[in-house]
């Protein structure tokens, strides 16, 4: 089976988005909400005398577990009553990045599943008490939202029962870690936008202070999309594998099937949910789950057309009487914190925003996202993006007042310091840019956005060497992203090996024929390697698609210059004065060769 490579966190030698992201809207701003490009996906074209920059099937495989182990530990427990319940239902079949949609409707189980557990004869949870995110509701931020002090961290105690139950495409990695998908995930950055099952358990035990929590998993794999580094991870092979997380006291963790098994359609959850509900929902825990793993494995391979075993699986570290989901609670308290209710208020807020944002209605987000900080300042992600919705408006000092306002709060979150280091950047902080890039980095050494940006700022120092080994990194961890193959073709071009930079270049524009970056570096490299006309052919192509591309024009003049078609290239050279920025340093040259050749 093919898997994510490994890559070790690399150590600089020069010195875990926002909840449902405005990707459209940062793709035009460089700037990243979770998901989207901090930088500019640009790369510099190979330019003469100076250097330019241009802007560029039913089926689902889950989690392992070894055996199911008895839930009456030999331990000697501690029998305590459950005093409150508290739960987060996750379930996504519609992602932002429509290639990871899913046939199978893991919104609607994980619905069902929020329907069983307040269900009065079921799980017997109030129904402020549990939390459900589906689709856009569910992304990476919102989900760790769900797991910190906002909402678990803040309200379930050590003598309370949590329940979280996850529904969405997960994946694995060479180095033993597995993925879930977040609403957000971008397929060209999954070590930045997807959850780490490592992280999401470290998580629960570090914020949590109850030691009875049950995971319930119902995973599915990519499908017929390919993730960026995940190249042929298949429904037929895709699994995800816990046996290396450790559980910690009081878990217990259910999975809809072996890891070399398919899970198909939601039989796991159907059936659970059937035999939890059994004996007015007072049915032990591991009592329901041998009933589900044996009503699964009959109907995926009775009920399902080409079906084959599908086997859930239990995994556990329980001391004390067997668990009932059902149970009551015996404190009734009625309602949740104020400041728990503060989050939520602030957080349907910050919701319109982003949806707002998406369609384009930028005032409108601005205006939600005003509200949602008024509703709760503590709700940084929507201060985060606010001081984004202000960059859009040019107000870039504004928003690095903002952004340094949530780094305050949550110094250590990634996407934050990446979206400060391109704020500093704009107004011209270039080596507090570097630094908070460097730190952004230590954070989290996969991020292909964090990446590329520093190598930029490495480049620009003239530290090549640490340059060539981010963007080598990034090559490793994303073998299919146009822009990594990019950048590597620039950088093997700056010490030149020409050849090599060819290769990646063809490779940058094999991955994607529109990146205008790749595509005059292209261009470039063919003519310096002798071969002009073949050059021209990538410029022109470039100009069929973008004729208001003063590079384009720029190197076409050259190109054609070197073949002595010297009335084409002045009428190039022309159109690049044209169209070129009155600071672009190539204007005077260009003016004085037009000159000459009069």
């Amino acid at each position: 089976m093919s898997k994510i490579p490994h890559n070790p966190s690399l150590v600089l030698s020069a010195r875990s988005t926002a909840i449902f992201s405005l990707l459209l809207l940062l793709q035009l701003l460089f700037l990243p909400l979770r998901v989207s490009p901090a930088f500019p996906a640009a790369s510099i074209c190979l330019l003469p005398g100076a250097f330019a920059q241009v802007e560029s099937s039913g089926a689902r495989p889950a989690v392992e577990f070894t055996k199911i182990q008895d839930l009456n530990s030999a331990q000697k427990p501690l029998n305590r009553p459950v005093r409150q319940k508290w739960a987060v239902v996750i379930g996504i079949s519609k992602f932002r990045d429509r290639r990871l949609n899913s046939e199978q409707a893991a919104d609607k189980t994980a619905r069902q599943f929020a329907a069983y557990l307040t269900n009065s004869q079921g799980g017997r949870f109030r129904a402020d008490h549990v939390r459900l995110l589906t689709n856009d509701e569910a992304s990476q931020q919102s989900i760790n939202n769900s797991f910190d002090e906002s909402w678990l961290g803040k309200l379930a105690g050590p003598d309370d029962l949590v329940v979280v139950y996850i529904a969405t495409r997960a994946f694995p990695t060479t180095d033993g870690n597995s993925y879930l998908c977040s609403y957000n995930c971008a397929m060209d950055n999954i070590y930045g936008s997807c959850i780490s099952m490592q992280t999401l358990m470290q998580t629960l035990r570090k914020n949590i202070k109850s030691d009875r929590i049950v995971l319930i998993l119902e995973s599915s794999g990519s499908g017929a999309a390919e993730l960026s580094g995940a190249k042929s991870l298949q429904a037929a092979n895709c699994n995800v594998d816990l046996e290396r997380l450790s559980l910690g006291k009081g878990f217990v963790i259910l999975s809809s099937s072996r890891p070399d098994q398919l899970s198909w359609g939601d039989l796991f959850s159907e059936n659970l949910i059937a035999a939890l509900k059994e004996n007015d929902g007072l049915v032990p825990l591991q009592e329901a789950f041998l009933k589900t793993r044996q009503k699964t494995e009959y109907d995926s391979v009775n009920r399902v057309q080409g079906g084959r075993k599908q086997t859930p699986v239990m995994k556990s570290d329980w001391a004390g009487n067997d668990l009932i989901l059902g149970c009551a609670p015996i404190d009734q308290t009625t309602g949740i914190p104020d400041s728990a209710r503060r989050f939520i208020g602030a957080e349907a807020h910050y919701l319109n925003a982003s949806r707002a944002a998406l369609a384009s209605d930028f005032a409108g987000a601005i205006t939600e996202y005003q509200q949602a900080i008024a509703a709760d300042p503590a709700l940084t992600d929507a201060r985060a993006d606010y001081a984004v919705a202000l960059c859009m408006n040019g107000q870039w000092k504004d928003a690095e007042v903002e952004l340094r306002k949530a780094i305050a709060l949550k110094p250590d979150d990634q996407l934050y310091l990446t979206n400060y280091a391109r704020v500093l950047d704009k107004l011209g902080s270039r080596e507090e840019c570097k630094r908070i890039l460097e730190k952004a980095y230590l954070l989290n050494p996969r991020d292909r956005v964090v990446l590329i940006a520093l190598s930029d700022k490495c480049m620009a120092t003239g530290d090549q060497q640490t340059a060539m080994k981010l963007v080598d990194q990034a090559l490793v961890l994303y073998p299919d992203n146009a822009v990594v193959q990019d950048r590597m073709s620039f950088l093997l071009s700056m010490q030149g090996r020409t050849d090599e930079a060819l290769s990646h270049a063809k490779e940058a524009v094999r991955l994607d024929p529109e990146l205008t970056s790749a595509r005059l570096k292209l261009g470039t490299l063919y003519v310096l390697r002798g071969e002009p006309e073949t050059g021209i052919k990538e410029y022109h192509t470039v100009l069929s698609k973008n004729d208001s591309n003063a590079d384009a024009h720029y190197l076409l003049g050259e190109a054609l210059d070197k073949v002595h078609d010297g009335k084409s290239a002045a009428d190039e050279f022309k159109k690049f004065l044209q169209l070129a920025t009155p600071t672009d340093g190539r204007r005077s040259a260009v003016e004085e060769r037009l000159k000459a050749s009069e």
